[in-house]
C-alpha cells in the first residue's frame, strides 16, 4: 500500500518556501553587465517555474512527475545558458525538484530523480560557457544542496508516511473494535431481554383474560410482572455498569496497542470501577488525546497512566518521557480542558520539565455524579 502525502496537510508550506527564489535576483542585482534581455529571462524562468512548483505539491501520477521534471529542466536551462542567455541563481530550481521529488515519492524512485538532477548538473557543467572557476561556484551548491536538501525531505517524508500508516491502522483498528462491541451489546441485549419481554407479555395477556374470571389470580399474574420487571431492570442496569467498564478498558487496549506500534512501552495502573459514566467518558477523551499527541509530536520510548481513588476526588495522570510541548495547547487539550473543568474538575499540563517529558493531570470530584443531568453531550 502506498501512501502518498496529503496535499491539504502542506498548508501554507509552499508559500514560505518561495523565499528562496531570491537566489535568482543575486547576479542580476550585483552583475553591472545584466542586460535587459537577461532580466527578461530571469522573469520567463519565474512564470514557467510558479505553475510547475504548485503542480508538484498538488497533484499526483504523471502531472506531477512532468512538474518535478520541468523543475530540474529550468535549472538546466536557466545555468547552462542553452539559449545565450543565463542565470547563475537558477540552480535553486535543482533543489526544488529533489525536495518535491523527496516529498512525492518513496525512497527508491526518489533516490532516482536526485541522480537525473546530477545529471542535468553535470550536463550543464560541461555545456555553460564559462570558466572553470565560474562553472564549479555555479553548480557546486546546487549539488550538494540538492542532496542535503534531497536525502533530509526523502526521510521527513518516510517519517510522516510512517506516521500515517499509523494513523490509518489505528482508524482500521477502532473501527473493528466498535463493530465486535456493537455486535456483543447486540447478543447481550437479546440474550437478556428477549425470553423476559416474552414472559412478561405472555403474563400480561393471561392477567388480561382472567381478570373478569378470577380477580386473585390475575392480581397473582400481575405480581407476577412486576416481580420479573424489577429483576429485569437490575439485570439490565448491571449489563450497562459492566459496558461502562468496559468501554474505559477498551480504551486503554487500543492506547497499549497504538503506543507498543509506535515503539513506545505502556503501563497502566488503576481500577476503571471507581469511575461514573460521564467520568469514565470524559477520561476516555483524554486519554485517546494524549496518546494521539504522543505518537504524533513527543518522540517518546515510555507513557504511563495512572488512575486512583483519592479522598474527595479521582486522580489521573499521562506521563511520557518526549519532548514536551512547545508553546500553547492545541484544539484537543483545549476542549478536553473545557469539559473537565464542567465536571467541575482540575486540568493541569506540567512543562516545567519538558525536556523529560510531558506530564498531564486531571482531577474529578466524586460527588458531582449528582449534577450530571445538566451537562450536554
Amino acid at each position: 500500500m502506498e501512501i502518498n502525502l496529503n496535499p491539504k496537510k502542506i498548508g501554507w508550506t509552499p508559500y514560505v518556501y518561495l523565499v528562496y527564489l531570491i537566489f535568482l535576483f543575486i547576479q542580476p542585482v550585483l552583475s553591472t553587465d545584466y542586460g535587459l534581455r537577461n532580466w527578461l529571462f530571469t522573469f520567463a524562468l519565474m512564470l514557467v517555474f510558479l505553475p510547475l512548483y504548485f503542480i508538484s505539491f498538488q497533484s499526483s501520477g504523471r502531472k506531477r512527475l512532468v512538474a518535478i521534471s520541468g523543475l530540474a529542466l529550468l535549472g538546466l536551462i536557466g545555468t547552462s545558458a542553452i539559449f545565450g542567455l543565463f542565470n547563475s541563481g537558477a540552480s535553486c530550481f535543482f533543489i526544488y525538484a529533489a525536495a518535491a521529488a523527496a516529498a512525492a515519492y518513496k525512497p527508491f524512485k526518489a533516490v532516482l530523480f536526485f541522480v537525473f538532477i546530477l545529471l542535468l548538473n553535470v550536463i550543464g557543467f560541461f555545456i555553460a560557457p564559462y570558466t572553470i572557476e565560474a562553472k564549479f561556484f555555479i553548480f557546486a551548491p546546487g549539488v550538494f544542496f540538492t542532496l542535503l536538501v534531497g536525502f533530509v525531505g526523502m526521510f521527513e517524508a518516510e517519517r510522516e508516511r510512517g506516521r500515517s500508516r499509523l494513523e490509518l491502522a489505528n482508524e482500521e483498528i477502532e473501527h473493528l473494535a466498535t463493530i465486535a462491541e456493537r455486535e456483543r451489546i447486540a447478543r447481550d441485549l437479546h440474550d437478556l431481554l428477549g425470553h423476559t419481554l416474552s414472559l412478561i407479555t405472555l403474563k400480561s395477556e393471561l392477567a388480561s383474560k382472567l381478570i373478569d374470571k378470577d380477580v386473585d389470580k390475575a392480581r397473582s399474574e400481575i405480581q407476577e410482572v412486576e416481580r420479573i420487571s424489577r429483576e429485569t431492570l437490575a439485570e439490565v442496569r448491571s449489563a450497562v455498569s459492566g459496558y461502562r467498564q468496559q468501554g474505559f478498558m477498551s480504551e486503554i487496549a487500543s492506547a497499549k496497542l497504538a503506543l507498543e506500534a509506535a515503539k513506545v512501552n505502556f503501563a497502566f495502573k488503576g481500577d476503571a470501577n471507581i469511575l461514573n459514566a460521564l467520568q469514565e467518558s470524559t477520561l476516555s477523551l483524554v486519554l485517546r488525546e494524549a496518546v494521539t499527541n504522543i505518537i504524533r509530536h513527543a518522540d517518546a520510548s515510555h507513557c504511563s497512566v495512572e488512575l486512583k481513588d483519592a479522598s474527595e476526588k479521582i486522580e489521573f495522570e499521562i506521563r511520557d518521557d518526549g519532548k514536551g510541548m512547545v508553546g500553547e495547547m492545541g484544539n484537543g487539550l483545549s476542549g478536553i480542558r473545557d469539559r473537565v473543568l464542567m465536571l467541575g474538575g482540575h486540568f493541569e499540563v506540567d512543562k516545567a520539565n519538558s525536556s523529560q517529558g510531558l506530564k498531564l493531570r486531571i482531577s474529578l470530584p466524586k460527588d458531582f455524579a449528582v449534577q450530571t443531568k445538566i451537562i450536554p453531550n
